[in-house]
């Protein structure tokens, strides 16, 4: 049975990380103790103003890179912020501390920090939000100078710059790329469906009454569900004939999406029927919040939703795949002791499904090759916020939002991590995805991942209190939390809700052979909602031998089912192929589709799972966010602030 969490995160993080003995906010977030001493600090504050003996350096919108980065004489940037940090690191005696007023920050390129930018142990360097202030640290730009275009029917149009963008934020709010067919109200799913499909022609077919005429047939995509994973397919060549349209794509997509067997056209005896909707055409911007980028042009048109004013609105696109880095320069050299609290991260861009295609293999990993038997190499896309060879990296209070590809990812290297406390919206991957899920990418996905260097393996990492909502929103296949091959992992306390495919996936590799997998934790997590979309999802999904002691107890899953766009069943807990040494037990399903199923797994205990499993009325009231960090769930980016 699972040891409550205080005690779970006091033994694993505590004693490993901070040498504490009490399960206490102020041994688990010194520096939440330490502005909870502060008479000015708000309560639920993200930051402070220093503290007596604690060296600080303050950065503003309206201050200077030139001055001394005080109260009175703030800096501009954050990079110049981290490199007065650099002069002052090297022997620390408490905590230092760049304190980031309220405002925007843009990034003109990736907001890097190296191993010299660690702090020293047990002292942090910390980039903290200041007060109750929430600074936005973007990587996307203004769209300026809307005026009523030449298409008339409301449509307004404005010069797009460089480079390309896919998606687009209007005062606060994503747009909708154009599309057929158009979303359902509040932006309910709805898709269209194929009609037939050949594998030798390598084609579709599908109603001609989807199309339109499209003037650049090229850059119009099609976005097809099968099984599992979803697929962005570039359009090569239409026909048509008696009422039905016959689709062929672009390399290298084409001959993935026809050869590979695992997700194929076919799975579980389905090819007709499949779910899918075209995108990105200007012919298809017929519906307010609706958006077309003529890339060649460099014009972009948009048609307002009710009560939008183009001469005022704040309108965004995305301009770097990444907006912070932590990278150490190796495994042994690694970025360490520092801290991100009460930031938001928002605006990354990821432009590879415009000029490559995606298909997710699966969990938001693409495919690179595949052939008939199954062999198949994938791709890792990038994260707005990336960490790489750290240890003792800490995020707690950010918001991560309006992301195009994953939000926070712990890529390889890491441990003793703390994720803590954040809230994950409108992400287009993965919210949250941790450590390597092949060796490389030449590497065949099953082929279990177990490196001679071992400080490769993200071990001993905590992933606690997180709000992860509205995910998957541009990979309908990828997961609220997605772990590729992570030992000693500790996911608590976590809701997960509105995913397309699963909340939470750990592992990788699909064999009950050994790997670089072991002691993998997923209790007291709340999760609803999920399984949107995609056939095969679940609320908890895991693959792989991650033995001898993985667990996955008392969490408390409910109201999700079978999607009516899915191919087949969606379930509560899934034990995918390989899936061994885990200990399944005391957690509560409600309104699920169905409880509990394994397949092609290894030896594993299952016990007490259901409606009415022990202890039910307990893991209800106890699963999910804590009370402590319940007010996560209501960040949201500031609209006002672009």
């Amino acid at each position: 049975m699972a040891m409550s969490s205080c005690v779970r995160l006091t033994t694993r993080v505590l004693l490993s990380v901070l040498g504490a003995t009490a399960c206490r906010a102020a041994d688990l977030y010194p520096l939440t103790a330490k502005r909870a001493a502060e008479p000015d600090a708000g309560s639920g504050s993200a930051g402070g103003a220093g503290t007596a003996g604690e060296e600080a350096i303050y950065v503003a919108t309206d201050g200077d890179d030139s001055n001394a980065g005080t109260l009175e004489a703030p800096l501009r940037t954050l990079a110049r912020a981290r490199d007065l940090v650099r002069t002052k690191n090297t022997s620390l005696n408490d905590d230092l501390t760049v304190y980031v007023r309220g405002g925007t920050y843009p990034q003109q390129s990736t907001l890097t920090f190296g191993s010299a930018d660690s702090g020293q142990a047990p002292h942090y360097v910390n980039y903290v939000a200041y007060r109750e202030e929430r600074p936005l640290l973007t990587g996307g730009r203004p769209i300026q100078g809307f005026t009523p275009s030449e298409l008339g029917g409301g449509v307004y149009s404005a010069p797009a710059g460089t480079p390309a963008f896919r998606q687009l934020y209007v005062n606060g709010v994503k747009a909708i790329r154009a599309r057929s067919p158009n979303l359902g109200p509040d932006r309910a799913p709805n898709f269209g469906r194929l009609s037939g499909w050949d594998k030798d022609a390598r084609q579709v077919e599908l109603s001609s009454s989807y199309l339109a005429s499209f003037g650049n047939p090229t850059q119009v995509e099609l976005h097809l569900m099968t099984a599992w994973a979803d697929n962005t397919l570039r359009i090569a060549s239409i026909t048509t004939s008696a009422g039905t349209a016959t689709v062929k794509f672009q390399s290298p997509e084409d001959p993935l999406l026809f050869v590979r067997p695992n997700p194929r056209l076919d799975q579980f005896g389905w090819g007709s029927g499949r779910a899918f909707y075209f995108e990105n055409a200007l012919e298809l911007l017929d519906a307010p919040g609706e958006w077309y980028l003529d890339e060649k042009a460099g014009v972009v048109y948009y048609k307002p939703r009710a009560g939008e004013d183009m001469t005022t609105a704040s309108v965004v696109a995305p301009m770097l795949e990444t907006v912070v880095s932590v990278e150490g320069t190796s495994t042994s050299d690694q970025v360490s002791y520092l801290r991100f609290q009460g930031l938001t991260f928002a605006h990354s861009n990821y432009l590879r499904p415009s000029e490559l295609g995606f298909l997710d293999s699966q969990a938001g990993q693409y495919n690179l090759t595949a052939d008939a038997d199954n062999n198949q190499t994938v791709g890792h896309p990038p994260a707005g916020v990336s960490v790489t060879n750290a240890n003792h990296v800490e995020f707690e209070r950010n918001l991560f939002t309006q992301l195009a590809a994953t939000g926070l990812d712990l890529v390889s290297g890491t441990h003793d991590d703390l994720i803590v406390g954040n809230a994950f919206t409108d992400i287009g991957g993965n919210g949250i995805s941790i450590g390597r899920f092949t060796a490389s990418e030449t590497t065949e996905y099953h082929v279990p991942y177990d490196p001679s260097d071992t400080n490769e393996i993200c071990a001993h990492e905590t992933i606690a209190n997180n709000f992860i909502d509205n995910v998957g929103t541009e990979f309908q296949g990828a997961c609220g939390i997605a772990g590729g091959h992570p030992a000693y992992l500790s996911v608590e306390h976590n809701e997960v809700a509105h995913t397309s495919f699963t909340g939470i996936s750990i592992g990788y590799g699909w064999t009950t052979a050994p790997n670089a997998m072991t002691d993998n934790e997923i209790d007291y997590n709340e999760i609803h909602d999920v399984a949107s979309i995609l056939a095969g999802g679940a609320g908890i999904s895991t693959i792989g031998n991650q033995g001898p002691a993985s667990e996955i107890e008392h969490n408390y899953l409910h109201d999700f089912g079978t999607s009516p766009w899915a191919d087949y069943a969606a379930q509560g807990l899934y034990l995918d192929e390989g899936t061994t040494g885990y200990t399944v037990a005391h957690n509560v399903l409600v309104n699920t589709p169905g409880t509990l199923v394994g397949q092609n797994t290894g030896a594993n205990t299952l016990t007490d799972n259901g409606a009415n499993a022990e202890q039910a009325d307990d893991t209800m009231a106890t699963a999910g966010i804590e009370p402590s960090y319940a007010d996560i769930k209501q960040l949201s980016i500031d609209r006002a602030a672009f």
